[in-house]
């Protein structure tokens, strides 16, 4: 903390947006943040009447900011948001002007960052330039003289849009009319960079309560005194530093610093010693003791040599090392290495390349508590991360499907790049004595022959580069890859078992045997293949004996979809419990191996395909929080088809009922367009809940039959694990069950 502060020359706009005209876009946290930002500084002395909050929150929010009655209050629509910062703050007699934005942010038209207004809709995201919001604060639509020093938060994602939308998305407004003076000093801090998310845990953002936590643990040493923002943000980075060390994944928060003296420069806030280390296992530590006595004992002898290995960890990190070379320690040296995710084993990469005795394997095999299983270099990670926050979201969610085949049998629940790259990395460190492709590489180089173009050569670059430091034998595996992968994409037309799904209509059920007739076609990218008609029909054994004989010979396991056509009647059909394996060497359940959905696109009603097709547009593009939860109580056909005509722009439903109320929601739904329909087989009702917000926690629509193979599979391993009875309907209207054939015993 820096010398005493009069708050009362303090004051503080506060904008915190949760609902939207577009119910899809409505976020929980906004204001909860903004009341937290509030009460801390009411307590250090700024009056309630120096406050001005623009907030749009959530109906069941409102009251988190009842408490602040002396502050000036308007909504954060656009007129409101342009009057208070193009005039409100021209009226300013105070010394500190604080500034905190929440709500959700994104790359708009021109990749421009835009902070969005309420009125924005799906497909007309309207928002301010975040950055020009900041150009704001330094021109005279502020007082000449006063405020002497801004500091602005903005805890918003900076995700970027599909192509297509952020071809057709307006560019962010610029409110901004005059020139910057250049003199004002600003601080400016951002939850996010380009591409990434701006994450929310528990009712609030990660970034500020986080900043909120070191700005009240600050205050409680010294009350009236100024916080030392540069000391903040060196611990908020160390604190994110170690989370995603310990959790993986996460955002990266940046900041801009133009600080008190009028120095401007990118904070990388690195800290030496137990604040950068944080709460270090027994293990980590011993680790950490050991590998500094190996780098002072590596460069014994030789004053040059510390300093030239900082020289290469700071250009490798793009950190500043914390002290003059001749003041370097190993444990100096170490800690600041781990100012960095990945700078543990670039520290290693780099001893182990000067001619000083070091063993690069010995020292990765005794520091795996430190390294994590992580082995990129800084830049390596710096460099995939600058590619994946580049590209548009389609050729991410690429990523994801491209790691889900590579490592088939591993559950990736994360879709956020880096994330993933952290998981994948975690999957296999590479060694000499494990001679295969790292899992990374091999998901990175899957990518690059999905997307092509010049997005690939880059991409291709990038692994080659990793391959050809790994060791000698990495690049010739390289290699072999992308000639597998060429020769794929090059017969992938010709070949019938390239195909993505297979397709299996069943007739209703007839007799007390309940017999069925089956059609059969593989369908892939090209065309559709009939694979087999029986006109007769068959007992329901004989239909399993028929189905595990096409997988056998034309399906993929954990890669291509089956997709179960059915009556009405039959939605509840458990075909994903059907046994396979019979020539195998055991059996098990349909849905563990292959990602199973049932469809019912025959009981359309041809005047409302329309609303079929405009649902299923949103089930491209968007996640599980879309879905409309229908009422778990009794229901009626009509009930369901009031809230769904009310709801026509949900991509798809969540059925809590089960018995009679659940045939109806499943008839009103397929009557209304649904093409995504999630549900808890069988008659109980206990742990339905559970089981659905489980399975829907946190990801994009486009995963879920993978994920719920996934949970299928975990569930047969471990009869403990919830999950095992969930179903999905999966209609999608771009892949429609071909024409209606004569049927003939093939």
């Amino acid at each position: 903390m820096t010398t005493v502060h009069d708050w009362q020359r303090t004051h503080a706009v506060i904008v915190a947006v949760e609902a939207y005209a577009d119910r899809a876009w409505n976020i929980s946290g906004p204001a909860s943040d903004a009341a937290r930002m509030m009460r801390w500084l009411r307590a250090r002395g700024v009056p309630e009447s120096g406050m001005h909050l623009l907030a749009s929150p959530l109906e069941q929010n409102k009251g988190i900011l009842a408490d602040f009655t002396g502050v000036r209050r308007s909504t954060a629509d656009r007129a409101h948001v342009r009057r208070v910062f193009r005039e409100e703050l021209l009226k300013l007699e105070v010394d500190w002007l604080w500034v905190y934005w929440a709500g959700h942010g994104l790359k708009a038209g021109g990749n421009r960052w835009s902070l969005l207004y309420p009125d924005t809709r799906t497909g007309d995201p309207l928002g301010v330039d975040a950055e020009n919001l900041v150009s704001l604060l330094r021109t005279a639509h502020l007082p000449a003289l006063r405020p002497e020093r801004v500091t602005m938060v903005i805890d918003a994602c900076q995700s970027t849009l599909s192509a297509g939308q952020q071809a057709r998305a307006l560019a962010p407004e610029t409110i901004a009319a005059f020139p910057e003076k250049g003199s004002r000093k600003l601080f400016v801090m951002r939850a996010s960079r380009p591409g990434e998310a701006a994450k929310n845990r528990d009712g609030a953002g990660v970034f500020t309560s986080y900043l909120m936590d070191h700005l009240e643990a600050g205050s409680r040493k010294d009350s009236a005194a100024a916080p030392d923002l540069g000391q903040v943000w060196a611990e908020m980075k160390a604190t994110f530093e170690l989370a995603k060390a310990t959790e993986g994944g996460g955002q990266t928060p940046t900041v801009h610093l133009r600080d008190w003296n009028d120095n401007e420069l990118l904070y990388t806030g690195t800290t030496m010693g137990a604040s950068a280390l944080g709460d270090l296992s027994h293990q980590q530590m011993l680790e950490r003791h050991q590998l500094a006595m190996r780098v002072e004992a590596a460069h014994a002898g030789d004053p040059g040599a510390a300093a030239r290995l900082a020289a290469a960890v700071s250009k490798e990190t793009g950190t500043a090392p914390p002290c003059s070379a001749d003041e370097l320690t190993g444990e100096l040296l170490v800690d600041w290495s781990r100012s960095r995710p990945h700078g543990i084993s670039t520290l290693i990469h780099l001893l182990s390349g000067e001619a000083c005795g070091v063993d690069g394997e010995t020292l990765r095999s005794h520091t795996l508590h430190l390294t994590r299983g992580r082995w990129l270099l800084c830049s390596e990670y710096d460099a995939l991360c600058g590619l994946l926050a580049g590209m548009p979201a389609d050729a991410r969610r690429a990523l994801v499907a491209a790691a889900r085949e590579e490592v088939p049998a591993a559950v990736i629940e994360e879709i956020e790049p880096l994330a993933l790259m952290d998981h994948l990395e975690e999957l296999s460190v590479p060694s000499p004595a494990l001679p295969r492709l790292p899992r990374l590489l091999g998901a990175v180089e899957r990518l690059a022959a999905a997307v092509g173009g010049g997005l690939a050569e880059q991409l291709r670059e990038w692994t080659l580069s990793c391959a050809t430091r790994l060791d000698s034998f990495v690049p010739q595996l390289l290699r072999s890859r992308r000639l597998e992968l060429d020769e794929r994409a090059a017969g992938s037309e010709d070949d019938p078992t390239s195909d993505d799904r297979i397709q299996i209509r069943l007739s209703a059920a007839t007799g007390p045997s309940r017999d069925r007739t089956l059609q059969a076609w593989s369908r892939g990218s090209a065309a559709a293949r009939s694979l087999a008609a029986y006109d007769t029909e068959l007992p329901e054994t004989e239909i399993h004996r028929v189905v595990d004989d096409l997988l056998t010979r034309y399906g993929r396991a954990n890669v291509t979809r089956v997709e179960f056509f059915l009556d009405l009647t039959d939605l509840e059909l458990d075909v994903h419990r059907w046994e396979i394996g019979a020539k195998e060497l055991y059996g098990r359940p349909l849905g563990n191996d292959f990602p199973v959905v049932v469809r019912c696109a025959e009981q359309r009603v041809r005047s409302r395909e329309h609303l079929w097709r405009q649902r299923w547009k949103r089930v491209e593009n968007g996640r599980t929080e879309d879905l409309h939860w229908l009422s778990p109580g009794p229901t009626t056909i009509a009930a369901v088809h009031g809230a769904l005509a009310e709801r026509d722009d949900a991509p798809g439903v969540v059925v809590r009922a089960v018995g009679e109320d659940r045939a109806a929601a499943f008839g009103a739904g397929v009557f209304n367009g649904v093409p995504v329909m999630i549900w808890c087989g069988g008659p109980e009702t206990d742990g339905i809940e559970t089981e659905l917000a489980s399975f829907l926690e946190g990801d994009v629509l486009s995963s879920l039959p993978g994920k719920l193979r996934r949970i299928r599979a975990g569930s047969a391993a471990d009869g403990q694990r919830a999950g095992g009875r969930l179903a999905l309907l999966w209609d999608d209207p771009q892949h429609p069950l071909p024409p209606r054939l004569d049927l003939a015993a093939p």
